[in-house]
Parts: C-alpha cells; sequence; structure tokens
C-alpha cells in the first residue's frame, strides 16, 4: 500500500532563493533600511537588526541577526549573510552562524558535520525566519536609526 502523504517534487532548486528575495522586497519595501542602512525590530521579545554590508548596482549583501543573548536558556543568537542578486531577482544565504563560504552538497560523514544539503537548510531556514516576521507583524515593533 503507497503512503498517503505525497512530496513535493515539483519545486525547482532554485524555488528558496526565488521566495527569500520575494519576502526579503517586501521587507525593505516596508522599512528604510535602503535609506538607512540599518534597520531594528522585534520578533517575539528578541531584537532583530537588519544591515546593509555591501551595495553594488545588481547586488546587495544583508546581514540578518537576531540576539537571543537576554534569553533564560542556551540559544545561539541567529546570524545569517544574505546575497541578493537584484538583476536575477534571488536572494542566497552565503553564510550561517559564522560558517562562510557554504557548500552545495557535503560528503556525508563530514569533519565539520555539515547536513549533506548545508546550503538548502540554511536557505530553508531564511525561508521559515522571514514567515515568521510575517506573520509576528514585525512592523508594529520597527525602530528605524541610522
Amino acid at each position: 500500500m503507497p503512503h498517503p502523504i505525497k512530496q513535493n517534487r515539483s519545486r525547482s532548486p532554485m524555488w528558496y532563493f526565488e521566495q527569500n528575495y520575494s519576502l526579503l522586497l517586501d521587507m525593505l519595501k516596508d522599512t528604510r533600511l535602503m535609506e538607512l542602512g540599518r534597520v531594528q525590530f522585534e520578533l517575539g521579545c528578541y531584537p532583530v537588526a537588519l544591515e546593509i554590508l555591501e551595495k553594488t548596482r545588481y547586488t546587495l549583501l544583508l546581514k540578518i541577526s537576531q540576539q537571543f543573548a537576554s534569553a533564560n536558556f542556551m540559544l545561539a543568537d541567529v546570524v545569517f549573510t544574505v546575497r541578493v542578486y537584484q538583476d536575477a531577482q534571488l536572494a542566497e544565504v552565503i553564510s550561517y552562524q559564522g560558517r562562510h563560504s557554504i557548500q552545495y552538497k557535503y560528503p556525508y560523514p563530514n569533519e565539520g558535520m555539515y547536513a549533506p544539503d548545508e546550503k538548502r537548510q540554511c536557505n530553508l531556514l531564511l525561508h521559515d525566519w522571514l514567515n515568521a516576521c510575517s506573520r509576528l507583524n514585525y512592523k508594529e515593533t520597527l525602530i528605524e536609526s541610522c
């Protein structure tokens, strides 16, 4: 008897990059990040900062961080570095938690204990995180400052 849950195999490998771009673009439209270079808001009760690290004609390099230092439990801060390709309309996680140059595929097991699809997992996490920002209405706690 076949399993009743169907897997969605119709998503292209670029789907996550395209969706992250769309969600980030909505966030950029709602804030003055392009003008100020840095904005902050709270997600739950934890501060989030978006900062432009580099801006060129066709790309944008963003640092997205959420701090959990005030929490009573051991939880590492979330830090993404995201390259936004404005001409191709894609957004890609290029570093996560200080790990740079994330490869598309890793052998398993490996020395760093990375998932075989680490790049995909990081982009999925960014996608879920951006969706959470939208659902939790980050605009209510937006602090736009220089």
